[in-house]
């Protein structure tokens, strides 16, 4: 299976070397082939619909759906849904459990679907190259206007893999100095592109006839290695929060892209100011970096939505959270939250949905208790809080 189109192929990791109130297991976005081994395993198309066939009782997988735009997002809509999750499922006789594991292989299934339900406009990509002056340098036919007086970049024939955004994007990264002096010596400004002009114009090169592609195709990346990269390249500058020795420029407090295809965008756009920060100490990235490097930055940012520790403790009270698993705990059951060997994150509380959510349900009705909805919000915010209760369950790396 090539790949499945996999959006970031990305693993179980320990993360050592995190502050110490934090160091559990953290569990990050697993591998969308396995993902969508276990959709067709575990029966997911019983119910849900994708690409036209399926059941029709829950909402199609594939098709956007804006109140299910982000993990967090996806964690909150699982949990209100559970309920009528598990009376559809018995009635197919049905009844799916999912460890974190798989849960994270079939959040990176999901979320691969992100890039293709926004495929691009070949039209609209076409109008973006000539407008951008991408047509000045680059041409189908180096000598298609008959001027050879004018440098000219490689001419559109001779590009490859531009069904995969992120070699493509590591090429250009590479080609930026080189870019950026041409366009100097003419006085032109540097081409800013956003997220969707992006996948427009990628949509356009992929229908060229010289490319012979029509699809995009996303390769693994290794956060894990991205992580390396970003440490040994960007960390001058750069850092996440308190993840790294000396905090710059912290991008946990700077909006980050909501697809990964706008982490493309952003250092294309970022090029510019990059060369003049670094001059001759400019990253250049080798084979699989721009990928690897991606898959980190996106885990980083996009599955570990930081939410309110003070607001998370008023969501764990005021859902009876407090209730099952602190003050009647020994009449309910309800697991010691401070005792998880896990890191809370929309994947443990969607894992924990599958596994516990029926029994829980039961128990809550014996106690007269409604089942709790949250919004993505709360979610994050119960998270964040959850979190912050810990008990270190993974020893630090030693100094």
């Amino acid at each position: 299976m090539r790949s499945m189109q996999t959006f970031v192929g990305l693993a179980l990791a320990v993360f050592v070397g995190l502050p110490v109130s934090s160091a559990q297991i953290e569990i990050i976005p697993g591998s969308s082939d396995r993902g969508a081994e276990l959709f067709a395993k575990k029966n997911c198309i019983e119910c849900h619909a994708f690409r036209g066939t399926g059941g029709k009782i829950a909402p199609a997988l594939d098709e956007p759906n804006g109140r299910v735009h982000t993990p967090m997002q996806l964690a909150a809509s699982l949990w209100n849904h559970g309920p009528r999750m598990w009376r559809a499922q018995d009635t197919k006789q049905l009844r799916p459990v999912l460890d974190s594991m798989d849960t994270a292989d079939l959040f990176a299934y999901f979320y691969s679907m992100s890039y293709f339900s926004s495929p691009g406009n070949p039209a609209n990509g076409s109008m973006l190259f000539e407008t951008k002056g991408c047509g000045s340098c680059h041409e189908s036919n180096a000598s298609a206007d008959g001027h050879h007086n004018r440098p000219l970049g490689p001419p559109i024939s001779t590009w490859t893999n531009v069904d995969d955004p992120l070699i493509w994007a590591e090429r250009m990264w590479n080609h930026s100095g080189k870019i950026q002096s041409e366009l100097s010596q003419t006085g032109t400004a540097w081409p800013r592109f956003s997220t969707q002009e992006i996948v427009d114009l990628l949509a356009y090169l992929r229908s060229l006839p010289e490319s012979r592609s029509q699809s995009a195709v996303f390769q693994p990346g290794d956060p894990e290695l991205g992580r390396i990269t970003f440490e040994g390249q960007c960390e001058t500058c750069h850092s996440f929060g308190s993840r790294t020795a000396q905090p710059k420029i912290d991008l946990l407090k700077r909006p980050g892209p909501d697809v990964l295809m706008g982490y493309v965008a952003a250092m294309w756009n970022h090029a510019p100011v990059m060369h003049s920060r670094a001059g001759t100490q400019f990253p250049v990235l080798g084979p699989g970096d721009m990928r690897n490097l991606v898959a980190y930055l996106f885990a980083q940012r996009y599955f570990y939505e930081e939410g309110n520790v003070k607001k998370g403790a008023a969501v764990y009270e005021k859902k009876n959270c407090a209730l099952c698993h602190e003050q009647r705990r020994n009449q309910t059951g309800a697991p010691d939250l401070t005792m998880s060997t896990e890191r809370y994150s929309p994947i443990t509380m969607s894992a924990a949905i599958w596994r516990h959510g029926p029994a829980m349900l039961e128990k809550m009705r014996h106690e007269s208790l409604t089942w709790p909805e949250f919004n993505a919000a709360e979610m994050a915010d119960l998270i964040t809080y959850l979190n912050s209760r810990l008990v270190p369950r993974v020893a630090d790396r030693p100094r």
